[in-house]
Parts: structure tokens; C-alpha cells; sequence
């Protein structure tokens, strides 16, 4: 998940521009009294205009992204349409169409990030896991607006046993490739699953470059774990315990995410956001997965700047980064 992971963010980031309402705010009057009453109004004042803006924009955003959503599926439900239907093929089974962002699962619910690996990416490996109980928080248009507010761990049932075999990424069908890279025990499967260069998500790299080199994701010590599951996922469990955790996991929403993924200007993402945005990710279940993904996909060049894919020497589609 940037998906982005992410990364997952700032796809959704591009659907839209976060826009501002200014609505006037009578003060009342402290009529004869002193200056620090009119001063304590002004305050009060500000206090609810500001209040009042942060409502519209979120109610804005929501708005904007269902619409986006809608627009979307029309689209792959449009192209399925003209599909074979003799064929019993569906946009949902065609993995790698020609949207790489946003399909439709099995239930015909919005799927956002939900493609297999690359076939050049997968070598002898055999992927056997592709699940299709996922997307119970998904819907025709995609997430709710009031699942789009709450607190992120409280979409997939954390402490019950079904915890143990979902996450936020499942229950909400956004970066499912992520539930899906854990179901086969392979975290490389969801960035295999992304080809940063394609049309829909190349103008994410500057932003996704940052994140993960803000969050140390580019270190060695990453890269080494990367083809292996249980290691990478107890180091990821780690960071969220310890490193992210001031970050206010328990709290953090879907629109939280919108909202630190919004830069245009990539430079501007600041540590704390980066920070911010991985502990999201923590909040989803996994951070395992951008971790992977900054890994396969990244690497510091001797020039100190940050390259991808084969702009890294020794990089490999199966193998990915050296280390």
C-alpha cells in the first residue's frame, strides 16, 4: 500500500485538490468591556472558522474522492463490458488492464491497487495465494465516507481471531496487494504488483523517493530483509511499536492519510510527515509492505541521489535491489 504505502497515499493524492471554504464569523461584542475580552472573541472566532473549514474540506474530500471512484468504475465496468463475455473473464481476474490503480473485485467492489505481480517479475517463484475475502469496508464506490473518518484500526477487527489473518488493506480493498503479498509470505509481491514507471503512478516517484528516504527504508539493513518475510514483518511489527508509535496509530484516519499525502512539491513532505504517514501504515496492520516496496523499488546512488529500478546498478525485476 504505498499501497503507498504508502505510496498508497499519494495515488489517491492525484484524484484530487484539497480546496478551502472561508465563511464569515460575526464576533460578538464586548460592548464596554476591556481590550483582553475583544481579544478572547477574536480568538473564539478564529478557533471556529477553523473548526468549520476542517469539516468542509473533509466532507470535500470525500466527496471528491466518491466521485472519482464512481467515474472509475464506470470506466472498468465499461471495458469489461466489451470484454468476451464467452471468455467468463472479468476486469477484477484481468490484473494487469489498462488501469493500474482502481478495478473491481470479484463482487464488483472498487479495488484500489489490486494487481498480481509483473509477469517479467515473478521468475520460478509461484504465487498461489489471491485472496477474494477481502473488501467487507468496499463497496461499488468504494469506501464510505464515515469508514473514511474513523480511526483506521478499528476497520479490521483487531484482538479477534479474524485479526490475525486480515488487515486494513483486505478490509478496505485499497493496496490489497499488500494482503495478499502477506497471504503468500512474500512482502516483494506488492511491489512486483507496482510498475512505478506506468502512466497512472510515475509522477508518484519524486514524493515516494522522499518517503522512504525520510523513513531510513533505503537503508541496507532493509534492503538485506527483503526476501525474507519473517524478519522483515517482526522489523516492521518494531518500528510501529517503537518508532512510529508517538505518531498516534490508534487514532489515525483514512482522511489523516489523504491529507500528509496532498503535496504537490514532493521536497515539501517533511520528516514528520513521512513519520506520519508510515505509522498509517502501522495503523492498516502492515508496514511491511512499504518497507518492501521502498527496498525493491530504490536505492541511494553514489551521487547521494535517489534512483529506481535500473538506474541502480545491479538491479534486478526478480531479485530487486542488492545489497
Amino acid at each position: 500500500m504505498p499501497l503507498a504505502s504508502h505510496f498508497h497515499a499519494l495515488l489517491l493524492a492525484l484524484v484530487f485538490l484539497l480546496s478551502s471554504f472561508h465563511a464569515g464569523v460575526a464576533s460578538p461584542s464586548c460592548g464596554g468591556e476591556a481590550q483582553g475580552c475583544r481579544a478572547a472573541e477574536d480568538e473564539r472566532a478564529l478557533d471556529m472558522l477553523a473548526d468549520q473549514e476542517d469539516e468542509e474540506a473533509a466532507e470535500l474530500e470525500v466527496q471528491l474522492l466518491q466521485t472519482q471512484l464512481t467515474t472509475q468504475r464506470t470506466a472498468v465496468v465499461e471495458q469489461a463490458n466489451r470484454s468476451d463475455n464467452a471468455t467468463g473473464e472479468t476486469v477484477a481476474k484481468d490484473q494487469q488492464g489498462d488501469d493500474h490503480v482502481i478495478s473491481l473485485d470479484h463482487a464488483g467492489r472498487v479495488c484500489m491497487l489490486c494487481n498480481k505481480p509483473l509477469p517479467d517479475r515473478i521468475g520460478s517463484r509461484q504465487y498461489t495465494e489471491f485472496r477474494t475475502d477481502c473488501g467487507s469496508k468496499s463497496s461499488p464506490t468504494g469506501p464510505s465516507a464515515e469508514d473514511m473518518a474513523r480511526p483506521t484500526v478499528e476497520l479490521w477487527q483487531r484482538g479477534s481471531q479474524a485479526a490475525a489473518a486480515s488487515n486494513g488493506f483486505c478490509e478496505l480493498n485499497f493496496a490489497k496487494s499488500c494482503a495478499d503479498a502477506v497471504a503468500n509470505k512474500d512482502y516483494l509481491y506488492w511491489p512486483k504488483s507496482l510498475d512505478l514507471n506506468h502512466a497512472s503512478l510515475s509522477s508518484n516517484v519524486p514524493w515516494n523517493k522522499r518517503y522512504c528516504q525520510l523513513n531510513g527504508f533505503l537503508e541496507q539493513s532493509v534492503a538485506m530483509l527483503q526476501h525474507n518475510f519473517t524478519a522483515m514483518q517482526q522489523k516492521a511489527q518494531e518500528q510501529c511499536n517503537t518508532k512510529y508509535a508517538k505518531h498516534g496509530i490508534e487514532k489515525l484516519t483514512f482522511l489523516d492519510m489523504l491529507e500528509l499525502s496532498k503535496h504537490e512539491d514532493a521536497e515539501k513532505l517533511s520528516l514528520e510527515e513521512a513519520e506520519r504517514m508510515a505509522a498509517w501504515n502501522c495503523a492498516m496492520g502492515d508496514l511491511g509492505c512499504d518497507m518492501a516496496m521502498c527496498a525493491y523499488s530504490f536505492c541511494v546512488q553514489p551521487s547521494g541521489k535517489t534512483g529506481l529500478y535500473s538506474e541502480c546498478q545491479g538491479w534486478d525485476p526478480v531479485a530487486g535491489m542488492p545489497f
